[in-house]
C-alpha cells in the first residue's frame, strides 16, 4: 500500500537530514508538516478501512463456527439414525468449513498485524509532527546556520593556503630587501660625502703647497 509505505518513509526519515540540500528551510519545514498531515489523514482512513475489513472477517469467522457446529450436530444425528451416507456428507461439509475457518483465522491474524503496524506508525508520525512543530524555529535557525557554515568551509577549501603563505613570504622578503637597500643607500651617501670632503681637503693642500712654492721662488728672485 502506497500510503503505508509513505507513512513508514516519513516516520523513518531524519528530519534534519532533509534540510541539508534546501534553499528555504522554513518553506521546507512547512511543506514537511503539510505532508505529514496529509499522510496522517490517508493513513487513518486506510486503517479505518482495514478495521472494517477485520470486522467483516470476524463476522465470517462467527458464521463459520456456527456452521461448523451445525454440521457436527447433523453428523451425530445421522449416526444416531444409522444414516451413514448422510453422516459422511455432514462430515465432508464439516471438514470444508474447518478449512474455511482456518483460512479466515489466518487472514484475521494478517489483517490485525497490518492494523497494529499502521497504528504504530501513525503514533510515531504524530509524535514526529509534534516534534517538528515544537522545534520548527530552532530547526530553521540551525538549517540557516549550517548552510552559512558550509559556505565558509567551501570558501576556505577553495583558498590555496600554501600558495597564499608563499606569496606572503615573497612579499616579506621583498620588503626586507627594500629596507636593506634603503640602509645601504644611506650608508653609501654618507661615505661619498666624506670621500668628497677628504678629496677637497687634499686638493686644497696641493694648491696651497704649489702657491707657497711660487711665492718662495718670487722672493728668491727679488733678493738676488
Amino acid at each position: 500500500m502506497k500510503t503505508f509505505k509513505r507513512l513508514k518513509d516519513i516516520v523513518n526519515a531524519n528530519v534534519h537530514a532533509k534540510l541539508d540540500k534546501i534553499e528555504d528551510p522554513e518553506k521546507m519545514i512547512r511543506y514537511m508538516l503539510t505532508e505529514m498531515e496529509e499522510t496522517l489523514v490517508e493513513a487513518k482512513s486506510a486503517t479505518a478501512e482495514k478495521m472494517a475489513n477485520r470486522a467483516v472477517i470476524e463476522q465470517e469467522i462467527k458464521q463459520a463456527k456456527d456452521l461448523l457446529g451445525r454440521w457436527e450436530n447433523r453428523a451425530k444425528l445421522a449416526v444416531e439414525k444409522d444414516r451413514d451416507d448422510l453422516a459422511r456428507e455432514a462430515l465432508v461439509e464439516k471438514n470444508r468449513v474447518v478449512r474455511r475457518l482456518a483460512s479466515l483465522e489466518e487472514e484475521l491474524l494478517q489483517m490485525q498485524s497490518i492494523i497494529d503496524s499502521m497504528q504504530e506508525q501513525i503514533v510515531k508520525l504524530e509524535e514526529k509532527r509534534e516534534e517538528v512543530r515544537d522545534k520548527q524555529r530552532m530547526l530553521v535557525q540551525r538549517a540557516y546556520h549550517a548552510k552559512e557554515k558550509k559556505k565558509v568551509v567551501e570558501t576556505l577549501k577553495q583558498i590555496n593556503a600554501e600558495a597564499t603563505y608563499r606569496k606572503f613570504s615573497e612579499l616579506e622578503e621583498k620588503i626586507e630587501r627594500m629596507e636593506a637597500d634603503a640602509e645601504m643607500a644611506g650608508f653609501s651617501g654618507a661615505g661619498l660625502s666624506k670621500e668628497k670632503e677628504f678629496s677637497q681637503m687634499e686638493n686644497d693642500e696641493e694648491i696651497e703647497a704649489e702657491l707657497a712654492s711660487m711665492k718662495a721662488k718670487k722672493t728668491k728672485k727679488k733678493e738676488s
